[in-house]
């Protein structure tokens, strides 16, 4: 037994390996030529963001009465996004907590993820009362509202 190697555990590199054999052996699947499925999958999310700028234009050109708004009840699709998002956030919140009260002692990794996952979720809900209140003040960017959605706003 070397001085590097544990005797509580095997070793993670089995073999006669040297630095250059582990370095290429590590970085092969990212300097290669990618497979067709990660082609099709950034396809796949080039579609959908596609889609999704074209519904922020959507909304932008026919106001938000295209998420409900022209309604008197009802939350719409903007109020209930942020609280969707906040929900979202204190439910990664609670997994950490969860997880110190008991103090698990493999909690680390899932901590991380849990309050990433928080940061994000407030980071989400954080766009929506910016974006709602500038379309209910009727307009984006000091920009007027076309003639159909300035009636929804009035």
């Amino acid at each position: 037994m070397s001085a590097y190697e544990s005797s509580i555990r095997e070793p993670l590199i089995k073999g006669e390996k040297n630095y250059h054999q582990i370095t290429r052996d590590i970085v092969r699947s990212t300097e290669g030529i990618p497979p067709l499925s990660w082609f099709a999958i950034t396809g796949l999310t080039a579609t959908f963001m596609t889609i999704g700028l074209i519904a922020i234009v959507y909304t932008i050109w026919m106001g938000i009465g295209a998420w409900g708004l022209n309604r008197t009840v009802g939350w719409a699709w903007d109020i209930t996004n942020f609280v969707w998002w906040i929900g979202i956030g204190h439910a990664g919140t609670l997994i950490s907590a969860i997880l110190l009260i008991f103090r698990q002692r493999w909690r680390t990794g899932i901590n991380r993820s849990a309050e990433a996952m928080t940061i994000f979720a407030v980071m989400c809900a954080a766009l929506f009362p910016g974006y709602s209140h500038g379309t209910h003040m009727g307009c984006i960017l000091y920009l007027p509202l076309p003639e159909h959605a300035r009636a929804i706003v009035a």
